[in-house]
């Protein structure tokens, strides 16, 4: 059975009964242009007709550039996409930002499309990244703002559900970690396993980076990019002013200019530091970007991630509780704060943006030199009393 219906949306439709439901097929032209057919089925026929006309409302939509069928997904791989190419983000933010988008593709929610997602989904999807640390839930959570403001300003959607009270950040299931720094007695037995470590032949040796981190400092990053013109010896300083990185492929790059604008900096140089660098120095080769420290078994720039497998080796040998590389810079902090070097003075050196940063971060071992300047306060007392 088959009903003409004359007045039609694009063009003339019809309808019929199929497996005892209405069908109704009829006409129109996509958002190029181009004539096409479409049917839908449902119970009645102001079902049919409801349908069609939610369908031709998003291929009008499509005609002024509005997709309604867009996924979180594809707004913000367009997003980070044409940041990158308008050089608002450089390679390695573009890299994380892909990296973060896989996260969130590892949901459903990533691939419907954004218009009908419900509060219960993104509700669903919130709880799922609980998984991850806080800094990473952070970049996910706002993200994912992003995708749902872009859909609203190009009238994808009508509200913006993330703005609901309800689907706030949510935290981290993960119990937080502080990177911890050695111990005195850890840093002896550390530095005497690294001495006797046996590197397997034709392996790379990163023995001087790891002692230059803990005497200096200095991220790894930083001194895998260090050339022999950084090495300021009559000044008696290391000049920091550029750091590993990553490229839009993940591939490790030497990036001009440090983390961020306070780590560009100067570093003075302890009397163990200097024999450190003059070691290294000396066991410079020639490689294509001047570096003092290069993999020419591969030929490439050391990614920090293989001094960090290097550094886990050695401190399970030094039958050391296995923590991250990063830990010698927390040392050469600790040291720094026990010897009594000012907060301010080591917020340079390491190249903090802040003092909070600073302080929050080594509270610690501040705290615990309470007890001891105490003591100073009173020797000062009693010394004006004489």
């Amino acid at each position: 059975m088959t009903e003409k219906r004359k007045k039609s949306f694009n063009g003339e439709g019809s309808f019929r009964i199929q497996h005892r439901k209405w069908n109704y097929r009829f006409t129109y032209k996509d958002e190029f242009g181009v004539s096409k057919r479409k049917s839908v089925t449902a119970e009645t026929k102001e079902e049919c007709l409801d349908m069609a006309l939610v369908f031709l409302e998003k291929i009008e939509k499509k005609k002024v550039g509005y997709d309604m069928d867009v996924t979180i997904s594809e707004i913000l791989r367009v997003k980070f996409t044409r940041d990158f190419e308008k050089n608002y983000t450089g390679e390695p933010g573009y890299y994380r930002n892909m990296n973060l988008l896989k996260s969130i593709e590892k949901h459903p929610i990533a691939s419907v499309p954004i218009a009908e997602i419900t509060p219960e989904q993104i509700e669903l999807f919130l709880q799922h990244i609980t998984v991850y640390a806080d800094s990473t839930i952070e970049k996910i959570y706002q993200r994912v703002k992003i995708a749902f403001q872009i859909a609203k300003e190009q009238g994808i959607i009508s509200q913006n559900p993330m703005t609901l009270e309800d689907l706030r950040k949510p935290y981290s299931s993960k119990r937080k970690k502080k990177v911890k720094s050695l111990t005195i007695d850890e840093q002896m037995k550390f530095e005497k396993a690294l001495l006797e470590y046996k590197v397997n032949e034709g392996a790379n040796d990163y023995k001087l980076q790891l002692m230059i981190e803990l005497y200096s400092g200095l991220r790894m990053g930083e001194i895998n990019a260090l050339k022999p013109e950084d090495i300021d010896f009559a000044s008696n300083v290391i000049h920091v002013c550029r750091t590993v990185s990553v490229n839009a492929s993940g591939q490790s790059v030497i990036k001009e200019g440090a983390k961020t604008e306070k780590s560009m900096r100067e570093v003075p140089m302890c009397d163990t530091l200097k024999t450190l660098l003059e070691e290294a120095l000396d066991n410079m080769t020639e490689n294509p970007y001047g570096l003092i420290f290069y993999s020419n078994s591969s030929g490439e720039i050391i990614p920090t991630g293989h001094v960090n497998a290097f550094y886990k080796r050695v401190l399970k040998k030094a039958g050391i509780k296995t923590r991250g590389q990063h830990s010698l810079r927390h040392t050469f902090a600790t040291r720094c704060i026990e010897a009594g070097v000012p907060a301010v003075v080591l917020k340079e050196w390491l190249g903090h943006t802040d003092i909070h940063i600073t302080l929050d971060t080594y509270a610690d071992v501040f705290n615990s030199l309470h007890n001891d300047s105490i003591g100073k306060y009173e020797e000062y007392l009693d010394s004006l009393n004489k």
